[in-house]
Protein backbone atom coordinates (compact mmCIF):
# COMPACT_ATOMS: atom_id res chain seq x y z
CA UNK A 1 0.00 0.00 0.00
CA UNK A 2 2.83 2.35 0.48
CA UNK A 3 4.39 1.86 -2.73
CA UNK A 4 0.93 2.74 -4.01
CA UNK A 5 0.74 5.41 -2.21
CA UNK A 6 3.90 6.95 -3.69
CA UNK A 7 3.07 6.16 -6.85
CA UNK A 8 -0.02 8.17 -6.96
CA UNK A 9 1.78 11.13 -5.38
CA UNK A 10 4.20 10.56 -8.20
CA UNK A 11 1.47 10.86 -11.11
CA UNK A 12 -0.52 13.61 -9.72
CA UNK A 13 2.74 15.59 -9.00
CA UNK A 14 4.70 15.00 -12.07
CA UNK A 15 4.84 17.57 -14.61
CA UNK A 16 5.31 15.63 -17.99
CA UNK A 17 7.87 17.08 -20.53
CA UNK A 18 6.95 16.85 -23.68
CA UNK A 19 6.60 18.14 -27.38
CA UNK A 20 3.73 20.08 -28.28
CA UNK A 21 1.31 17.33 -29.76
CA UNK A 22 -0.32 19.64 -32.48
CA UNK A 23 -0.27 22.97 -33.83
CA UNK A 24 -4.19 23.02 -34.09
CA UNK A 25 -7.35 20.84 -33.17
CA UNK A 26 -10.86 20.80 -33.81
CA UNK A 27 -13.66 18.53 -32.43
CA UNK A 28 -17.59 18.32 -32.54
CA UNK A 29 -19.36 18.89 -29.29
CA UNK A 30 -22.79 18.16 -28.36
CA UNK A 31 -24.35 19.29 -25.19
CA UNK A 32 -27.95 18.74 -23.53
CA UNK A 33 -28.33 21.01 -19.78
CA UNK A 34 -31.65 19.75 -18.33
CA UNK A 35 -32.36 22.25 -14.91
CA UNK A 36 -36.38 21.26 -14.10
CA UNK A 37 -38.44 21.19 -17.10
CA UNK A 38 -36.10 22.95 -19.20
CA UNK A 39 -34.15 21.51 -21.88
CA UNK A 40 -31.12 23.43 -23.74
CA UNK A 41 -29.47 21.79 -26.92
CA UNK A 42 -25.93 23.18 -28.19
CA UNK A 43 -24.15 21.71 -30.87
CA UNK A 44 -20.95 23.45 -32.47
CA UNK A 45 -17.34 22.98 -33.35
CA UNK A 46 -14.13 24.19 -31.17
CA UNK A 47 -10.94 24.56 -32.69
CA UNK A 48 -7.90 25.58 -30.71
CA UNK A 49 -4.24 26.28 -31.78
CA UNK A 50 -1.15 25.61 -29.70
CA UNK A 51 -0.77 28.96 -28.00
CA UNK A 52 -4.54 28.18 -26.24
CA UNK A 53 -6.64 30.41 -28.68
CA UNK A 54 -9.72 29.06 -29.01
CA UNK A 55 -12.49 29.64 -31.87
CA UNK A 56 -16.14 28.66 -31.25
CA UNK A 57 -18.51 28.26 -34.11
CA UNK A 58 -21.91 26.86 -33.13
CA UNK A 59 -24.34 25.42 -35.11
CA UNK A 60 -27.23 25.58 -32.70
CA UNK A 61 -27.87 28.36 -31.42
CA UNK A 62 -26.82 29.70 -35.30
CA UNK A 63 -25.25 32.58 -35.99
CA UNK A 64 -22.91 32.83 -32.70
CA UNK A 65 -19.03 32.45 -32.48
CA UNK A 66 -16.63 32.86 -29.51
CA UNK A 67 -13.00 33.67 -29.85
CA UNK A 68 -10.97 33.77 -26.74
CA UNK A 69 -7.11 32.73 -25.43
CA UNK A 70 -5.02 31.26 -22.31
CA UNK A 71 -5.48 34.97 -20.88
CA UNK A 72 -8.95 35.64 -20.71
CA UNK A 73 -9.48 37.38 -24.00
CA UNK A 74 -13.15 36.91 -25.49
CA UNK A 75 -14.99 37.97 -28.12
CA UNK A 76 -18.80 37.06 -28.80
CA UNK A 77 -20.11 37.36 -32.34
CA UNK A 78 -23.66 37.77 -33.40
CA UNK A 79 -23.58 36.95 -37.23
CA UNK A 80 -26.98 37.68 -37.88
CA UNK A 81 -26.90 41.10 -36.21
CA UNK A 82 -24.16 42.02 -37.18
CA UNK A 83 -23.04 42.55 -33.02
CA UNK A 84 -20.11 41.98 -31.17
CA UNK A 85 -19.31 41.85 -27.09
CA UNK A 86 -15.82 42.00 -25.99
CA UNK A 87 -14.27 41.50 -22.42
CA UNK A 88 -11.08 40.15 -20.62
CA UNK A 89 -11.56 38.08 -17.48
CA UNK A 90 -9.77 34.87 -16.49
CA UNK A 91 -12.84 33.48 -16.28
CA UNK A 92 -13.48 33.26 -19.92
CA UNK A 93 -9.79 32.00 -20.63
CA UNK A 94 -9.30 28.68 -23.00
CA UNK A 95 -8.11 27.21 -20.11
CA UNK A 96 -11.78 27.01 -18.56
CA UNK A 97 -12.70 24.60 -21.64
CA UNK A 98 -13.10 21.03 -19.93
CA UNK A 99 -10.98 19.62 -22.92
CA UNK A 100 -8.15 21.92 -22.94
CA UNK A 101 -5.94 20.00 -19.93
CA UNK A 102 -6.37 16.50 -22.07
CA UNK A 103 -5.57 18.20 -25.18
CA UNK A 104 -2.56 19.67 -24.06
CA UNK A 105 -1.84 16.37 -21.64
CA UNK A 106 -1.70 17.95 -18.51
CA UNK A 107 -4.60 15.92 -17.26
CA UNK A 108 -2.44 14.79 -14.04
CA UNK A 109 -4.18 17.75 -11.86
CA UNK A 110 -6.67 19.30 -14.79
CA UNK A 111 -4.59 22.78 -14.24
CA UNK A 112 -5.65 23.31 -10.52
CA UNK A 113 -1.57 23.56 -9.33
CA UNK A 114 -1.78 26.33 -12.42
CA UNK A 115 -4.39 27.93 -10.44
CA UNK A 116 -3.06 27.94 -7.09
CA UNK A 117 -4.42 25.04 -5.89
CA UNK A 118 -2.12 22.78 -3.49
CA UNK A 119 -2.51 19.01 -2.61
CA UNK A 120 -3.78 18.52 0.68
CA UNK A 121 -3.95 14.70 0.49
CA UNK A 122 -3.35 11.38 -1.33
CA UNK A 123 -4.70 7.93 -1.34
CA UNK A 124 -5.49 4.87 -3.22
CA UNK A 125 -8.60 3.08 -2.66
CA UNK A 126 -9.67 -0.22 -4.83
CA UNK A 127 -6.91 0.98 -7.25
CA UNK A 128 -8.41 4.27 -7.84
CA UNK A 129 -5.92 7.67 -6.82
CA UNK A 130 -7.61 10.05 -4.89
CA UNK A 131 -6.73 13.39 -4.31
CA UNK A 132 -7.54 16.83 -2.85
CA UNK A 133 -7.13 20.13 -3.09
CA UNK A 134 -7.32 22.98 -1.46
CA UNK A 135 -7.78 26.45 -3.09
CA UNK A 136 -5.55 29.57 -3.10
CA UNK A 137 -7.20 32.63 -0.22
CA UNK A 138 -9.17 34.08 -2.61
CA UNK A 139 -11.30 30.70 -3.80
CA UNK A 140 -11.28 29.56 -0.52
CA UNK A 141 -15.30 31.73 -0.42
CA UNK A 142 -16.00 29.42 -3.14
CA UNK A 143 -14.50 25.82 -2.20
CA UNK A 144 -13.10 24.28 0.91
CA UNK A 145 -11.50 21.80 -1.23
CA UNK A 146 -11.64 19.97 -5.06
CA UNK A 147 -11.41 16.35 -5.56
CA UNK A 148 -9.89 14.16 -8.18
CA UNK A 149 -9.93 10.45 -9.03
CA UNK A 150 -7.79 9.25 -10.89
CA UNK A 151 -8.26 5.59 -12.88
CA UNK A 152 -4.37 4.83 -13.61
CA UNK A 153 -3.32 8.77 -15.35
CA UNK A 154 -7.21 9.22 -16.41
CA UNK A 155 -9.45 11.56 -14.37
CA UNK A 156 -12.66 9.95 -13.86
CA UNK A 157 -14.39 12.02 -11.10
CA UNK A 158 -14.05 15.58 -9.87
CA UNK A 159 -15.68 16.92 -7.29
CA UNK A 160 -16.27 20.68 -5.56
CA UNK A 161 -16.93 20.73 -1.88
CA UNK A 162 -18.00 24.20 -0.16
CA UNK A 163 -17.17 25.62 2.64
CA UNK A 164 -19.73 24.10 4.97
CA UNK A 165 -18.26 20.62 3.23
CA UNK A 166 -21.47 20.40 0.73
CA UNK A 167 -20.88 18.73 -2.19
CA UNK A 168 -22.11 21.93 -4.89
CA UNK A 169 -20.61 20.33 -8.21
CA UNK A 170 -19.53 17.11 -9.59
CA UNK A 171 -17.82 16.06 -12.79
CA UNK A 172 -17.61 12.65 -14.59
CA UNK A 173 -15.47 11.76 -17.79
CA UNK A 174 -15.77 8.69 -19.49
CA UNK A 175 -15.67 6.89 -22.79
CA UNK A 176 -11.55 7.14 -23.11
CA UNK A 177 -10.60 7.28 -27.19
CA UNK A 178 -7.12 7.92 -28.05
CA UNK A 179 -6.53 10.67 -30.71
CA UNK A 180 -3.16 11.93 -32.15
CA UNK A 181 -1.61 9.83 -29.11
CA UNK A 182 -3.55 11.46 -26.52
CA UNK A 183 -6.20 9.95 -24.22
CA UNK A 184 -9.39 11.69 -24.15
CA UNK A 185 -12.55 11.14 -22.63
CA UNK A 186 -15.67 11.62 -25.36
CA UNK A 187 -17.95 12.17 -22.84
CA UNK A 188 -18.78 14.14 -19.78
CA UNK A 189 -21.41 14.44 -17.75
CA UNK A 190 -21.46 17.70 -15.23
CA UNK A 191 -24.41 18.00 -12.23
CA UNK A 192 -24.44 21.22 -10.50
CA UNK A 193 -26.45 22.08 -7.64
CA UNK A 194 -28.21 24.85 -7.38
CA UNK A 195 -29.78 24.34 -3.74
CA UNK A 196 -31.56 21.81 -1.80
CA UNK A 197 -33.62 20.55 -4.36
CA UNK A 198 -32.25 21.72 -7.27
CA UNK A 199 -29.62 21.08 -9.81
CA UNK A 200 -28.65 21.22 -13.13
CA UNK A 201 -27.47 17.76 -15.19
CA UNK A 202 -25.29 18.91 -18.68
CA UNK A 203 -24.24 15.89 -20.86
CA UNK A 204 -21.59 16.93 -23.68
CA UNK A 205 -20.37 14.50 -25.94
CA UNK A 206 -17.33 14.88 -28.10
CA UNK A 207 -16.50 13.10 -31.75
CA UNK A 208 -14.39 13.52 -34.53
CA UNK A 209 -10.95 15.20 -33.30
CA UNK A 210 -9.45 16.44 -36.05
CA UNK A 211 -5.23 17.32 -35.81
CA UNK A 212 -3.23 19.36 -37.70
CA UNK A 213 -5.30 20.16 -41.28
CA UNK A 214 -5.56 23.45 -43.13
CA UNK A 215 -9.20 23.84 -42.57
CA UNK A 216 -8.18 23.83 -38.61
CA UNK A 217 -6.02 26.36 -39.36
CA UNK A 218 -8.39 28.67 -41.75
CA UNK A 219 -11.15 28.78 -38.96
CA UNK A 220 -8.67 29.73 -36.34
CA UNK A 221 -8.21 33.16 -38.55
CA UNK A 222 -11.72 33.70 -38.20
CA UNK A 223 -12.40 37.56 -38.34
CA UNK A 224 -15.19 39.79 -36.70
CA UNK A 225 -16.11 42.48 -39.13
CA UNK A 226 -15.08 45.72 -39.28
CA UNK A 227 -18.65 47.34 -38.83
CA UNK A 228 -20.00 45.12 -36.51
CA UNK A 229 -21.88 47.03 -33.69
CA UNK A 230 -19.94 46.75 -30.86
CA UNK A 231 -22.17 46.03 -27.46
CA UNK A 232 -21.59 47.39 -24.57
Amino acid sequence: MKKQLLVAVFLVLYIPVYAQMFNNVSVNAELRKVNNSRIQNLRLTSYFDASGKMVAIYERPENLVIINDEKGRVTIYDSKNNTVVQANNPYYSSRANELYYFINNKKNDLGLSEIGFQLQDSKVEDGLIITEWVPPMDGMKYFSFIKIVHENDNPIYLEYRDQDNEIIKKVYYYNYEYFNQLEIPTAVTTIDYLSENDSTVSKTIYSDFQFNTDENKENLKYKVPSDAEVIK
